[in-house]
């Protein structure tokens, strides 16, 4: 099986190395075959809404930056797991790009939702299971409710786990999830 980590490069703290090495060791157990990107300000262009991912190069960002190279290990993995600092209760910037620039991913038409919102539907039957690991030492309750909500919010399929403190033993929260293929919407 194929994994990809994706991880905030100015936010490689004591605890990010850590939580990685958690990530990593569960990873390397479990038999995956990993990729990891490591992504900052200068990697990534901002998604210009130029609609080329879906006119021009279907299925792929016209823009010439590391996001081909996760866009395509992203599609070909059983796992991706983004692993961002909490701040103010949302994920960074840079994660927050990234998550953005999946775009090419998903088809140019809209569908409803049961709650009556419009979505983007499915250009593939199968998608990678996606896990997002906020950390921060000093994670405020408040902050945890707005983490949790915000990425749910973003991508409905993806799990959220939180890590505050690097004595956090993880790897039983690991073993819960299904780290497989998985139909249905990003």
């Amino acid at each position: 099986m194929k994994a990809t980590v994706i991880t905030d490069k100015e936010f490689h703290t004591d605890l990010f190395q850590s939580l990685y090495i958690k990530v990593t060791e569960f990873l390397s157990s479990n038999n995956f075959e990993t990729k990891k990107f490591d992504i900052g300000n200068d990697d990534l262009a901002f998604c210009t809404g130029c609609f080329g991912c879906w006119v021009k190069k279907p299925g792929e960002c016209v823009m010439n930056d590391m996001m081909s190279d996760i866009n395509l290990n992203f599609i070909n993995s059983d796992t991706v797991i983004y692993l961002s600092p909490v701040i103010f209760g949302q994920f960074s910037a840079n994660i927050k790009n990234a998550l953005d620039r999946w775009l090419p991913n998903m088809l140019p038409f809209f569908i409803k939702r049961p709650d009556g919102s419009t979505m983007h539907p499915s250009r593939y039957k199968k998608y990678p299971y996606v896990l997002i690991i906020g950390y921060g030492n000093s994670i405020s309750d408040e902050d945890s409710v707005l983490f949790r909500d915000v990425t749910k919010k973003h991508k409905k399929n993806a799990e959220v786990m939180l890590y505050r403190d690097s004595n956090t033993d993880i790897t039983e929260e690991l073993n819960k999830i299904t780290a497989k293929k998985a139909g249905g919407h990003l």
